[in-house]
């Protein structure tokens, strides 16, 4: 579990699905999937959901657009990573951008 957090946090944009992973450390998808909810108190999809989030938050930080930000995040359009944003954060992310960086 520890590697995968590892590669995901050097590429949150990565977008392998649980099955891919499991068939890179040789285990079965639903070991994997419990791994990650004994370990870390909630699903591969809600930590990666997360990871983007907390990555995304540092990156609006860089002055980078946010459709620069939302592609290096793994989403393929703006909206659904701005959408995603919102639902964590309850801002978008120029809001957040312009109330949290001054």
């Amino acid at each position: 579990l520890l590697k995968i957090l590892d590669l995901m946090r050097e590429d949150p944009g990565n977008n392998f699905l649980l099955s891919e992973w499991a068939e890179r450390l040789h285990v079965s998808e639903r070991t994997l999937a419990r791994h990650f909810v004994r370990e870390l108190g909630m699903s591969f999809g809600e930590w990666r959901l997360r990871l983007r989030f907390l990555a995304a938050v540092d990156a609006l930080e860089t002055g980078r657009t946010v459709q620069e930000i939302a592609f290096d995040m793994g989403y393929s359009t703006a909206s659904a990573f701005i959408a995603m944003f919102r639902r964590l954060g309850g801002l978008t992310p120029e809001q957040y951008r312009r109330r949290m960086l001054k």
